[in-house]
């Protein structure tokens, strides 16, 4: 059997289990979604202040974790990312596994690699893909303001990933 390591580096991620996804699946993904935005407001603040999301007004992007079955909904305002109703259009989603996502959000994997390896799909507004992306690709993840509970959780997620 291989460990999670060994098959995230052949382009299969590990999916997180599904007693694991089961409580996330009883949450509304509006609330979900708020919690997410209310982090990302957080985590982004220089960048929302320096107008670098603004390719997002206007938009409606949803961040989708596949083993989770949890749907992320979110657009910018005038001043700060605010959950989306579900209403609407979708103009880009990012689907990819709880991990993936975890490994991106660390550094620890670029976006171009997790979208070769399929491990990342982007679908819709190519234009705004590409924008999000260069965007994570390009954030100075030690820069950023990561309360010390959630960094404590990242790292407990991925060691229990390797595991």
């Amino acid at each position: 059997m291989q460990n999670s390591n060994q098959t995230a580096e052949s382009g299969v991620a590990p999916q997180l289990p599904s007693l694991l996804a089961a409580p996330f699946k009883l949450v509304p993904d509006l609330v979900h979604t708020r919690l997410l935005v209310a982090l990302l407001n957080h985590l982004f603040q220089q960048q929302l202040q320096e107008g670098e999301l603004d390719f997002l007004e206007s938009k409606t992007a949803v961040i989708h974790l596949l083993d989770a079955g949890v749907q992320f909904r979110f657009t910018k305002g005038r001043e700060q990312l605010v959950a989306h109703s579900g209403d609407g259009p979708i103009d880009l989603i990012i689907s990819g596994n709880l991990y993936d996502f975890i490994q991106l959000s660390v550094g620890e994997e670029d976006p171009d690699t997790l979208f070769f390896q399929r491990r990342i799909h982007l679908e819709g507004n190519v234009e705004l893909g590409l924008e999000t992306k260069n965007l994570i690709y390009g954030l100075d993840m030690d820069a950023l303001t990561i309360p010390a509970p959630l960094r404590t959780a990242l790292d407990k997620a991925i060691n229990f990933y390797r595991k």
